[in-house]
């Protein structure tokens, strides 16, 4: 080694928070040049080093995205219904209010349903116990989102 001393990133929460800020906005580049979105996922990190699931989707827009996402996991919900392109589909759940399934999440196995709760447009996730009856509409989010 040189005279330099070699200058090492101190590895905390808040560098951490900085390099998620500084990699999103070197990725907007690769992004439109691609026509591609990357995400980071879920950081972890060591005193010496820190890891992330790097994804890249095909195309910019958020909602084919979510469909695209929708339809590569619905065969694992198969036995309640779903299938490719129920995106947004309308079921009761079991506390009698009306939801829009908007997504899975495999790997939660308690509540691997992500929906949306029509009459107040919140998110949540959801068991598989919980749906009662699929209904044959689809859900279309409020634009004064």
């Amino acid at each position: 080694m040189n005279d330099k001393e070699l200058i090492l990133m101190k590895i905390t929460g808040k560098t951490i928070d900085a390099f998620r800020k500084d990699f999103e906005q070197a990725m907007s580049v690769l992004e439109e040049k691609y026509d591609v979105t990357v995400s980071l996922g879920h950081i972890t990190y060591w005193n010496d080093r820190f890891s992330a699931k790097v994804t890249v989707n095909n195309g910019r827009d958020p909602e084919q995205i979510m469909r695209a996402k929708f339809d590569a996991n619905v065969w694992k919900y198969s036995h309640l219904g779903f299938d490719k392109g129920m995106y947004m589909r309308v079921f009761t759940g079991h506390d009698g209010l009306r939801y829009a399934i908007e997504g899975f999440n495999p790997k939660a196995r308690k509540y691997p349903l992500e929906a949306i709760r029509i009459n107040d447009e919140g998110h949540y996730r959801l068991s598989e116990q919980f749906l009662v009856q699929l209904e044959n509409e689809y859900y279309i989010e409020s634009e004064t989102r």
